[in-house]
């Protein structure tokens, strides 16, 4: 029972099970086919040999008949040959006589040949087994003698060759002698091969024909057996295959095919009783669509949100406008005012001495201060000036700033070892520990102003001391910069008005308002993303800015 749980624990080794199955099966039948092809071969190739090979004293006997063939033919006449042979030409007698030679030549040759047969039989169990071995000694008995006869005709056969002297009478009276005493050998050899036994081919061929048909019959039968398990298991392995991975992959498909039509409130029932893949596929089926119907729930905060950021977009581009306006009206008149102190402060170095009179320094002084005030006043018209640029060249496309790959992590780290020298931030705990490089496509001077505004604002925001901590994270297509510093963090109205022009939580005459929203604008610019994080006041505030690895092919340099 535990084989089969662990066996069919999972989809993969339900289908190596079941593939196994098939490959042992078809294994099995294919050896089944191999082993009777083999023993068909195995039949065909005995009963070759018994029919080829077996000893056949019927073909030597056959060979020894033939050798009274050319005597014969020379000294009777028939219908067939009625004219006598010549025995007076000698090439004729040498004729008859290399033909008898040439007859007992192929008689020895078969004797020689069943001999061989018959010693093979002996030796070959598997003839031995069918009764080709036995009466050896019968046959060594009679085989003798009929080799002895063969040489005594060969012997005998060299006698036919006559004197000159003789007539074609004493020639044919001499060839009939020799006739009969040839006679005479062939049937001394014909009864010593009649005793020989015989080789019965009902017994040796029919037999292990029937035989093998037997054994035919009873394989076939097996292969029936065989082949019938074999589509049993493939049937009961295809239901499986069906019960076990197409009907839940089709109730999974329907379920998926309900969502995509809207019925988002629809969730997958378990499809299959093991704890296995489609179990996790359902599971995190309905996660998922948990997820979406989430979303679906907060697609209106996201659309509200980005409506927000649309607002905040144009209110920048009215705002630019009337900055470049508003710097342009305040600029000229800061100018005269500042020249004017200055011009009505020479004078007076020239009139008077500022020791000479309490009231006379306080003149000094608060021409000091106008001049002072109006430079201030000059810096802000300034940034305004800059930042109606900024907004201006944000809307032309041949106006984004040319993009390079940069080392992001050398960026930061120049930014924070300009920094930690300053005085003011003395007290102050600037930690960033990163020196592995990190090259993504950027405008590395505008990048070092977002994390000087955003290192600046966070050491600001903790007082006379605290702790800022600047993080870099690589991700597959972003880069994720963190500045997090332990300060007076922000409410929720302060973080969605953050980015707005003139918009500033810093004490009046610190801040103009302008920082982060030209940090907005270059994070923007590069495609990026910056977000604001904080639990509220006194718990610290986090910018998180996310720029991608490389910039769009239109804008990238």
């Amino acid at each position: 029972m535990e084989v089969c749980v662990f066996l069919l624990k999972s989809i993969r080794r339900r289908l190596v099970t079941g593939f196994s199955i098939s490959f042992l099966l078809f294994c099995v039948v294919a050896a089944a086919a191999c082993w009777g092809l083999l023993r068909h071969q195995s039949a065909l190739s005995a009963l070759d040999d018994t029919v080829h090979n077996s000893p056949d004293k019927s073909e030597m006997l056959q060979h020894v008949d033939l050798i009274m063939l050319p005597l014969t033919q020379a000294i009777i006449s028939d219908d067939l040959n009625p004219e006598k042979v010549n025995l007076e030409d000698d090439a004729v007698v040498a004729r008859i006589r290399l033909a008898v030679k040439f007859q007992i030549k192929l008689a020895k040759e078969a004797a020689d040949e069943f001999w061989r047969r018959c010693d093979e039989s002996r030796r070959d169990p598997r003839r031995r087994a069918m009764g080709f071995g036995g009466r050896h000694d019968v046959l060594f008995a009679n085989m003798n003698p009929v080799r002895d006869l063969l040489t005594k005709l060969d012997k005998k056969a060299d006698e036919i060759n006559f004197p000159e002297y003789y007539t074609q009478a004493d020639r044919f009276n001499n060839l009939s002698q020799l006739s009969l005493q040839v006679q005479g050998y062939i049937a001394r050899i014909v009864n010593n091969v009649r005793v020989i036994p015989a080789y019965d081919k009902e017994l040796h061929v029919v037999a292990p024909l029937k035989k093998e048909a037997r054994q035919s019959k009873a394989f076939l039968k097996w292969v029936y057996i065989i082949i019938g398990i074999a589509m049993i298991t493939f049937s009961v392995t295809l239901y499986c295959a069906f019960h076990w991975v197409s009907i839940p992959l089709r109730h999974i498909s329907k379920g998926a095919s309900r969502v995509a039509n809207g019925d988002f409130g629809y969730r997958l029932p378990e499809v299959c009783c093991w704890k296995d893949e489609f179990h996790r596929l359902v599971t995190d089926f309905n996660r998922m669509a948990d997820r979406f119907q989430e979303s679906q729930e907060d697609l209106n905060s996201q659309v509200e949100e980005r409506s927000k950021q649309l607002v905040r977009s144009e209110r920048l581009a009215g705002v630019g406008i009337l900055a470049a306006g508003m710097a342009h009206e305040l600029n000229s008149p800061l100018q005269s005012i500042g020249m004017s102190a200055e011009s009505i402060q020479m004078r007076l170095y020239d009139q008077l001495e500022p020791n000479d009179d309490e009231e006379v320094q306080e003149i000094f002084e608060r021409l000091g201060m106008i001049q002072k005030e109006s430079r201030r006043c000059g810096e802000i018209t300034q940034k305004l000036l800059s930042f109606a640029r900024d907004d201006n060249s944000a809307k032309s496309q041949s106006a984004i700033p040319e993009t390079r790959r940069e080392d992001v992590t050398r960026v930061i780290s120049e930014v924070v070892t300009m920094i930690r020298p300053l005085k003011k931030y003395s007290g102050h705990d600037l930690i960033f520990d990163e020196n592995r490089p990190l090259m993504i496509e950027i405008n590395a001077s505008r990048i070092k102003q977002v994390i000087l505004n955003l290192v600046a604002n966070a050491l600001q925001a903790t007082g006379d001391q605290g702790r800022v901590e600047v993080t870099v994270q690589d991700r597959t297509d972003w880069v994720v910069i963190r500045v997090a510093d332990d300060g007076q963090g922000m409410t929720p109205d302060e973080k969605e008005h953050l980015f707005d022009p003139f918009f500033t939580t810093k004490e009046a005459g610190k801040g103009t308002g302008l920082g982060l929203s030209i940090t907005h604008r270059i994070v923007e610019e590069h495609h990026g993303t910056i977000d604001p994080v904080s639990d509220g006041r006194g718990k610290g505030s986090t910018f998180v800015v996310k720029l991608p690895k490389r910039q769009p092919q239109q804008n990238a340099a």
